[in-house]
């Protein structure tokens, strides 16, 4: 190639290559290769914590059904009012151009009588509308049942305590229904606690010509635990032993009517068989009982020794109630007593069979027969009943 066209060649190429250049120059200044799809933005505007408040005072709510909930006020609940209002971060759903915007919140529904109040967690969903540009409420969803924020009423569960009794035993429901309350200890709580209750109940019989008075002594301790779908719910942690006391008395004959135990009301005046010493013998006349309440025997005797049992360690089986007051100096102690006690031996029954019989009692007084409250026992070497 001659040196004249090899010039023109590379001049033509350096043209080209300018007009390219041009070219793609004016495509990326116009924008060409710029121009892609652009999602439709839609202007939201901010759910605001004046809208939720606002909603929801517009909400209706019904109150809980408190009859499902033991021991707690049925009085009409006032409420609700809402509390703890928290506004959670919006949620985009949906794709580009067709997206729903969704928010919640959250709060404390309360309501309340004068005895109890219930706090119920509930949520309230939030909905953006595009066409009216405001957040639209959703319907109200109630979490679980409350929690109390009042102690249980001891004394409605006291009021109800026959029933609790029988169902956790019935034998001992029956032996203790409609007893006394003597004391109640109770350290209840919003969280619940225990209760102890002193039981107190006497029982009254008479058989063959005897009326019987039986005391029932027990302490029960109850416990109180919510639930929360059924209220305050009592069971019995422990149902303490029944303690008995029993006092037998004979009964008072008809009037006109002869009996061999009816005494002189006139010979009233105390015996006094003046000094005596253990192993002495005497003869005594009386009403024969049970051992029985030594603290009511203590008190007539105006003694008491807590060095011995009430019934010296099981050999003295009865009680004499004397016909009249005895004033006795035993080994130089005076004593004025309205009873005595009686050890027997040899009665199959232990001398149950005697009891509430007018009796004559002769034996010598011993010292091994000292109770609780009787500074002497007889040993019964004759008894004579009417």
């Amino acid at each position: 190639m001659k040196k004249g066209q090899r010039t023109a060649v590379i001049v033509g190429l350096i043209i080209c290559v300018l007009v390219a250049a041009g070219v793609l120059t004016y495509l990326f200044t116009s924008g060409f290769f710029n121009k892609q799809p652009v999602a439709e933005e839609t202007q939201r505007v901010p759910l605001s914590d004046a809208r939720v408040i606002a909603a929801f005072d517009e909400v209706a709510m019904d109150a809980p059904d408190i009859s499902q909930y033991a021991y707690v006020s049925q009085d009409a609940l006032i409420g609700p009012k809402f509390s703890d209002i928290v506004l959670n971060e919006p949620t985009n759903l949906g794709t580009p151009g067709n997206q729903i915007v969704t928010c919640e919140a959250t709060a404390t529904a309360t309501f309340k009588n004068k005895g109890v109040e219930i706090n119920v967690p509930v949520t309230l969903p939030f909905e953006y509308s595009d066409a009216g540009e405001t957040w639209v409420p959703g319907d109200l969803v109630v979490g679980e049942a409350a929690v109390p924020l009042a102690s249980a009423n001891a004394n409605d569960i006291l009021a109800n305590l026959n029933d609790i009794l029988a169902t956790n035993d019935p034998t001992y429901g029956e032996a203790m229904v409609d007893a006394s309350i003597v004391k109640t200890t109770s350290d209840l709580t919003i969280d619940g606690g225990p209760i102890t209750v002193d039981l107190s109940k006497t029982v009254e019989s008479e058989a063959d010509g005897v009326k019987t008075s039986e005391l029932r002594t027990s302490t029960v301790t109850l416990n109180v635990a919510w639930s929360n779908t059924e209220g305050w719910l009592v069971t019995v942690a422990d149902a303490g032993q029944i303690d008995t006391q029993t006092n037998q008395i004979p009964v008072a004959p008809a009037e006109g009517t002869d009996s061999p135990a009816s005494v002189d009301p006139a010979n009233t005046e105390p015996e006094n068989i003046g000094n005596v010493k253990f192993g002495d013998s005497v003869s005594l006349s009386g009403t024969l009982q049970a051992v029985e309440d030594a603290a009511g025997l203590s008190s007539g005797n105006n003694y008491t020794n807590k060095g011995t049992t009430d019934n010296a360690n099981g050999s003295v089986q009865l009680v004499l109630k004397l016909t009249r007051p005895l004033d006795m100096n035993l080994n130089g102690t005076q004593y004025r007593l309205t009873t005595i006690a009686v050890a027997t031996s040899g009665l199959d029954d232990n001398g149950k069979s005697l009891i509430g019989r007018k009796a004559d009692v002769k034996g010598p007084l011993e010292e091994s027969f000292a109770t609780s409250w009787s500074p002497a026992g007889v040993k019964a070497l004759e008894i004579h009943v009417e």
